[in-house]
């Protein structure tokens, strides 16, 4: 009988917490089947938005990193969000700053936490939290192919042909004119 009273109570309590339920989301132009391509140097800045489109109140949120700080920040001044009831675009701003020494194929995971905050008589409490994480890969140099090299000096080769040869046309037709003016004269 009290394994039946615990398990309705627990119902009833579930049911009970559902109604205050927020939600809230993320999005972000890249996510772990969708990583960011890098190259070694490079500096990739791109923004996160924080969204609270279901609910009864606005929310405030607490973004930070939680993987990745080698290479990643939240350019932000404060890392602290105000996402108001209904709104789809509070932008959260990252930054990617990688190695100069960084080699083909090597990848870091990147990982951000955003934790609802609610105030409370006795300072700050913390609700939900979701997290959105990525990859960050290296990419390989780009290749130039030998028939690419070879092709674009042929056609260099062959426009500084036909430019000459214009500038030969040119200088020809100048001295004539030149010498039928003294034979006029």
């Amino acid at each position: 009988m009290v394994k039946i009273n615990k398990i309705i109570l627990s119902v009833i309590a579930l049911v009970i917490l559902s109604f205050n339920v927020n939600a809230f989301g993320v999005s972000s132009p890249y996510w772990d089947d969708n990583p960011l391509y890098v190259q070694p140097g490079e500096i990739k800045e791109f923004k996160m938005i924080l969204q609270n489109m279901v609910g009864d109140e606005d929310l405030t949120m607490i973004g930070e990193l939680n993987s990745g700080n080698e290479i990643a920040t939240i350019t932000d001044p404060s890392t602290t969000y105000n996402v108001p009831l209904g709104s789809n675009n509070i932008p959260v701003n990252i930054k990617i700053t990688i190695p100069q020494d960084a080699k083909p194929k090597q990848e870091w995971q990147v990982g951000v936490s955003f934790k609802t905050v609610t105030p409370n008589t006795g300072g700050v409490s913390i609700g939900g939290a979701i997290d959105k994480g990525f990859k960050v890969i290296v990419s390989e140099p780009p290749k130039v192919s030998a028939e690419v090299s070879k092709t674009e000096q042929g056609e260099n080769k062959f426009t500084g042909f036909i430019i000459l040869i214009i500038i030969l046309i040119i200088l020809i037709f100048i001295i004539k004119k030149v010498y039928k003016k003294r034979e006029n004269q």
